[in-house]
């Protein structure tokens, strides 16, 4: 593992420019971190489960990656407008997509009168559907 002031090697894999994103191996596990390069500010914004209306806070001093003993996954991130898609699968001939505004934007959470997070249905084009469908065969 190798670590510079703007980017990670893992292994002999090429290296990842930031802003980049560690994730836990656990999917169970929402503690991830976006890390910025230092010519974008730098710092680490810790994305996390939603508490109340927040789900992401900066923090400008931190800018190595987590050395804890724990395994991470990090992999480039992509910009997205301030919008996250979720994507659920049942089954391999079935999936639904819905957008939500994404916590790496302000951290904060949208919710309905009802306290119920703001979320818009995605139509998936073909090509998006066969992706879902070959994670759903792979796993």
């Amino acid at each position: 593992f190798e670590e510079t002031e703007d980017s990670v090697r893992v292994g002999d894999s090429k290296r990842i420019m930031k802003p980049f994103v560690e994730k836990p191996v656990s999917g169970e596990d929402h503690n991830v971190y976006i890390y910025f390069p230092p010519s974008a500010g730098g710092g680490c914004k810790k994305l996390f489960r939603k508490k109340n209306d927040r789900s992401s806070e900066y923090f400008p001093e931190i800018n190595r990656v987590r050395r804890d003993g724990q395994s991470y996954i990090y992999e480039a991130f992509l910009p997205t407008g301030g919008t996250d898609v979720k994507v659920y699968t049942l089954g391999p001939n079935y999936a639904h997509a819905e957008a939500r505004k994404s916590p790496v934007v302000d951290g904060r959470v949208l919710r309905t009168a009802e306290g119920k997070e703001v979320r818009f249905p995605v139509l998936l084009n073909p090509y998006e559907k066969e992706i879902a469908r070959a994670v759903t065969l792979a796993s």
